[in-house]
């Protein structure tokens, strides 16, 4: 019979196995914390006032579900079809692996729990995006890093934004690879194109 002590043990493992999937090769090195912000067009295909959200097609036929952020005035008049242009917010957690460090491969990791006893049933799900990107550049001056998804899309640079990560920055090269351990997609203006 399970009982909650085994659910939590079951879950506790989970979050290791999620946590620690990403590196299980090598041990990392060093956290960046990165922010970048940056416009688009889109068309508006989907809105989630609930989950305060919108799903948005650009030109070129990509698709993206983003949150909205709370400093949104405007979110409440948004309405599938409109033409936007968008305020976006990438907020990324990257860990560098140490040399000679294979990286782990691009892939959704995912661990669900369930348990029941008697007459009722508990249950937990997590999942976790591994992804990793190609370090173009590196500005110690300015405290950024360029970096480009190997799956798609152009060059970003990003702010490093912790006193840590930014005395770590010597150690990252043009050529490095940086796994990312979180990520947050914010949409942070929305604007009617006319």
């Amino acid at each position: 019979m399970f009982n909650r002590r085994f659910l939590i043990g079951l879950t506790a493992a989970g979050s290791m196995l999620l946590a620690g999937s990403a590196f299980a090769q090598g041990q990392a090195i060093v956290g960046i914390q990165t922010v970048t912000t940056y416009s688009a067009e889109a068309k508006i295909t989907a809105v989630d006032p609930a989950a305060r959200t919108v799903t948005l097609t650009y030109p070129n036929g990509a698709t993206s579900v983003r949150k909205v952020g709370a400093t949104v005035a405007n979110f409440a008049n948004t309405r599938v079809g409109d033409m936007v242009s968008v305020g976006l917010e990438d907020r990324l957690s990257f860990v560098l692996s140490g040399p000679n460090t294979p990286t782990p491969s691009d892939r959704d990791v995912s661990v669900t729990v369930a348990a029941g006893g008697g007459q009722s049933v508990a249950g937990a799900s997590a999942s976790k995006s591994v992804n990793t990107w190609l370090v173009t550049a590196v500005d110690q001056s300015a405290k950024t890093i360029s970096l480009v998804n190997p799956a798609g899309g152009e060059v970003r640079t990003y702010n490093v934004t912790t006193p840590e990560g930014q005395q770590q920055l010597p150690r990252v090269k043009p050529g490095d690879w940086l796994t990312v351990i979180d990520a947050n997609f914010t949409v942070v203006s929305i604007t009617p194109k006319t």
